[in-house]
């Protein structure tokens, strides 16, 4: 006999891959880790082979497992269009959504599409701001929803929704760069307004370090140019560091910076239906 496809089974399959561990996945969908395994166990005896590699902390895909995660993703995706399709009633509304500047591309290009296609009655509105800014929109009703780069554990749970994972502020500056100690420190910064910017600001009063702005920009491209050039140092996440960069610390005198996280957060109050339908497409569908 032929064997099917169970969609929930694909659904625990596609959490175990975002979330990169069984126990996340389970808290995740409700299930007890248990459940868990069981449903790998059968998706890998329909597949034929071992789809994940497992240790004490992570999973990591098998060959097999990564090409069946891009299949599966897909039948997902139109499994779920299909019967938003039918869904009754039609859900309407206006959603105004704010994203951080460097995750506007990513999130749009992963969410555009499921919602035009699932929820044509959604009308969306996006801006595209410094985190600061965005919050201080959010908190004034101006926005619906905002994703946002915050230093870790610093937005109400009340208004919290789902935290994509941390980013790690470094200091940096071009590999040949010596930091003067007995002049300020020339910075290359974001606006107000930007989480990194603030960090680096307080984290150098705190110490007594002495700086001064070189290039201040909204353009992040604009920011690594003048550091990869030695005209500036400056803080980016650890995964943006290249080449043409260095990473400072104590030797330089500047101590490590704290974790911030990806953050999707509500405007107070209670969300609308619209609100709901693209906080879940966001979950589903945005990696940053």
């Amino acid at each position: 006999m032929q064997s099917t496809l169970d969609i929930e089974l694909l659904r625990t399959f596609q959490a175990v891959v975002r979330f990169e561990q069984f126990l996340a996945a389970a808290t995740f969908l409700n299930r007890s880790p248990s459940a868990v395994s069981l449903h790998i166990r059968r998706l890998e005896d329909i597949a034929g082979g071992r789809l994940l590699e497992r240790d004490n902390q992570t999973v990591t895909l098998t060959s097999l497992g990564r090409r069946f995660a891009l299949q599966s993703a897909e039948l997902l995706h139109v499994h779920d269009r299909l019967l938003a399709g039918f869904a009754s009633p039609t859900i309407s509304g206006r959603v105004r959504l704010g994203i951080s500047e460097e995750y506007a591309a990513s999130l749009l290009h992963s969410t555009l599409s499921p919602l035009t296609s699932g929820y044509p009655q959604i009308e969306l509105e996006v801006e595209t701001a410094s985190s600061g800014r965005l919050n201080e929109q959010l908190q004034r009703g101006q926005l619906d929803l905002a994703l946002l780069v915050v230093p870790a554990e610093t937005v109400s749970t009340e208004q919290l929704l789902h935290t994509f994972g941390t980013t790690e502020p470094v200091w940096v500056a071009a590999p040949g760069y010596q930091l003067a100690h007995d002049k300020p420190a020339p910075l290359a910064l974001h606006g107000e307004g930007c989480p990194y910017r603030s960090v680096a600001v307080n984290t150098l009063n705190e110490i007594g370090r002495a700086w001064r702005t070189v290039v201040m920009s909204a353009s992040s491209s604009a920011l690594e140019t003048a550091i990869c050039a030695g005209l500036a140092i400056g803080i980016i996440d650890r995964s943006r560091v290249g080449a043409q960069m260095r990473i400072l610390g104590r030797d330089e005198g500047l101590p490590p910076l704290p974790l911030h996280e990806r953050q999707l957060v509500k405007a107070p109050g209670v969300p609308s239906a619209a609100c709901e339908i693209m906080t879940g497409l966001i979950n589903d569908h945005f990696r940053p």
